[in-house]
């Protein structure tokens, strides 16, 4: 079994500040704190020889999906979409959270260190649910999609805690929404809704004209937490950022989701055609401890790393 996203590993500039950054605006808390350095990482993350990092993996209180491991490495990096303005590449893209109050979370990013990309949006998901969304950028640039959401009694996602969630999606732009899915299928994530969303041009800040084919996937087993949003510009093509999406840059490296049996799971994956992009090892990993892991490209080289506790 395969399971939703548990961590999502992106390069910061300044471990201190993000990490401030994320417990002031979000409420998260440290989880695990550690280095990674060695061949084990330089295979498995595509990290030069000699190069370490600082890790600190931050979440809700309690959660254990959907945490979000910070990373700066000992050498500076550029955040790898630059300024944005070829927003139609392909590639990890976007943090989705979700927060009790818009505005409310809005200020509290403004006031700890990030920016506004685009006020709040108000669009419909499904007829049970209906969603107030905004764009900010973090201290290093990345992009956070930071949403409210108003359920209907008895909707799926109509249990809340009230507290801003974990991660509940990895954004992922790509060439082919409906090839994603399907692979994404393949590991066991279902439609959550799957949508082209016209006239939103403005929010987006996108062409006029250009559509937006949206199909977000999710576990049912834990459909709030975790899932992969799959977002495809039609008719305005990019270009894969595998070569720059790697350490020490800034940004969302990948997408880490855990297995009971890694062997099977390297099976599925090479009998859908993913494209291994380390070999298994073994290592320590801050947060999970003792692992074997292998990293492999979804349909649009976004890195995905699978692991197994030992």
């Amino acid at each position: 079994m395969i399971s939703e996203i548990r961590v999502a590993t992106m390069g910061v500039s300044d471990l201190s500040r993000s990490r401030r950054f994320y417990e002031a605006a979000f409420g998260y808390v440290e989880h695990a704190s550690g280095t990674v350095s060695g061949p084990a990482f330089e295979q498995l993350w595509s990290m030069p020889a000699g190069m370490t990092g600082a890790v600190s993996v931050v979440g809700p209180e309690g959660a254990s999906s959907g945490l979000l491991r910070l990373v700066q490495f000992d050498r500076p990096g550029e955040l790898y979409w630059g300024d944005y303005s070829a927003k139609q590449d392909y590639g990890h893209y976007a943090l989705n959270i979700r927060v009790p109050e818009i505005r409310a979370a809005m200020t509290a990013i403004r006031s700890n260190g990030g920016r506004a990309k685009s006020e709040p949006t108000q669009w419909t998901v499904t007829p049970q649910l209906s969603a107030w969304d905004s764009l900010s950028f973090d201290p290093d640039g990345i992009i956070l999609d930071v949403f409210q959401l108003e359920p209907a009694p008895g909707s799926l996602l109509s249990d809340y805690d009230g507290r801003p969630s974990p991660l509940q999606t990895v954004a992922i732009h790509s060439s082919d929404a409906r090839r994603s899915a399907m692979f994404y299928a393949a590991l066991g994530f279902r439609p959550f809704y799957d949508k082209l969303l016209e006239n939103m041009d403005g929010f987006f800040q996108i062409p006029p004209g250009t559509n937006l084919h949206n199909i977000n996937m999710m576990k049912p087993e834990v459909p709030d937490v975790g899932r992969m949003e799959i977002a495809q510009y039609v008719g305005w093509p990019g270009r894969s950022q595998r070569d720059r999406a790697v350490p020490s840059a800034l940004g969302i490296l990948s997408a880490s989701l855990e297995t009971d049996d890694l062997t099977a799971t390297e099976a599925l994956l090479h009998s859908i055609g993913a494209e291994p992009a380390s070999e298994r090892v073994e290592t320590d990993m801050p947060g999970l401890g003792p692992i074997a892991a292998r990293a492999y490209y979804g349909p649009d080289d976004e890195l995905l790393e699978f692991f197994q506790r030992r």
